[in-house]
């Protein structure tokens, strides 16, 4: 039973790999210059492993993002800004706000971001 469980197990993991949706450079600059210009915004913290998780997404078009959509929230951090994070009640990390007011909390796809934000992002299956 166990060799049956830890089977289906890795064949789920291997389609769901074989399923994934990649995404450009280009594509994701795009995404991450539209997050910019929608005013989103994502609290974290430098020690948050899906924080990091998140940015590893985005590669090295997280560089646009880090200084306008990035807030920092642990005061050890750099550029700190806890007292928004405070003022905000961000409790998780990370936790992606929208113009609208309506937040997502914990690591997104791209698309969902892309999405929940009203940006295209061009994908490559």
């Amino acid at each position: 039973m166990k060799k049956l469980i830890v089977i289906l197990i890795l064949a789920l993991f291997f389609i769901a790999g074989c399923s994934s949706v990649k995404y450009t450079q280009e594509s994701l600059d795009k995404l991450a210059n539209c997050l910019v210009e929608k005013d989103v915004k994502e609290y974290g913290a430098f020690w948050c492993p899906n924080c990091a998780k998140q940015q590893k997404m985005f590669g090295s078009s997280y560089d646009i993002l880090k200084d306008t959509v990035y807030v920092e929230c642990d005061a050890r951090g750099e550029n700190p800004q806890s007292q928004l994070c405070l003022d905000k009640n961000v409790q998780k990390y990370p936790d992606w706000e929208f113009s609208d007011g309506t937040r997502l909390i914990g690591v997104q796809d791209p698309s969902i971001l892309a999405e929940k934000a009203g940006c295209e992002i061009p994908l490559e299956e």
